[in-house]
Order: structure tokens, then sequence, then C-alpha cells
């Protein structure tokens, strides 16, 4: 059986690769994504997205994971986004945790805590365009 640990850090290691097509596989088709206790994505489509608009405006984005406890289908994990802004956007410093459920080598449930405002502004502004 593969661990959540497994399944998230070979996500991180796609993340931080810019593979949309690598994240979306280890992604469950049904993931709801809760962001601060609120809904923040409910597929796999939405991830996709949110993740292209991160790497469209943070070209040099990526994930370091601090700190990881795993439980068996459940992780937690500490982590960091960075990158810098371009045309005046503002660079990613934003730490934050996970607590993220795996099943069948997917992920399909996130509970995600950070405090960023360059990201909630990239987040939200994929919902205004949607």
């Amino acid at each position: 059986m593969t661990s959540a640990a497994d399944v998230y850090m070979r996500y991180n290691a796609a993340e931080n690769a810019h593979d949309l097509d690598a994240l979306e596989a280890l992604v469950a088709p049904g993931l709801v994504v809760q962001v601060n206790g609120r809904v923040g994505v409910s597929s796999s489509e939405e991830d996709r997205e949110a993740m292209h608009r991160l790497f469209s405006t943070y070209p040099d984005y990526r994930r370091v994971v601090e700190d990881i406890v795993d439980a068996g289908d459940r992780v937690t994990v500490r982590w960091r986004m960075l990158g810098r802004g371009e045309g005046g956007t503002p660079p990613l410093n934003v730490p934050g945790c996970s607590v993220v459920t795996a099943r069948y080598g997917q992920l399909a449930e996130a509970f995600l805590y950070y405090d960023g405002e360059p990201l909630d502004r990239v987040l939200n502004g994929m919902k205004e365009h949607a």
C-alpha cells in the first residue's frame, strides 16, 4: 500500500517540475480541498487550473517541504511556497501546513492552512476568471 506521504511527495515533485499531467494523475477526480476552512478546490480540474495559474504567475514557483508526519493514509506536511514575482507581481514566500488524505495512490482530500496575500490574489483571480 502506498502511503499518503509517498503520494504527497510525488505530487510535490511534479509540482516543482511544473508537470501538470503528472499532477493531475496524482489527484482523485473528486478531490476536495479546504483552504483556511473554506472550500477552495472541488475537482482535479480545478486543482490543475490553480497550479497552472501559479506556474504562469511565478515561472520559478516551487514548494519546499519543511516537515512531514506520515500516518498511513493521512499525512501532515509543513511547507513553504516560493517564487519571484515578475512584472510587479509581489514575490511568493508563503509558509503553510496541509493535512492530506490519499486513497488508491491519489490525493483525495486536503486541508491547507496558510497566511499569504500574494497566493490569495493568484487563487482568487482564478475564481474571477472562471
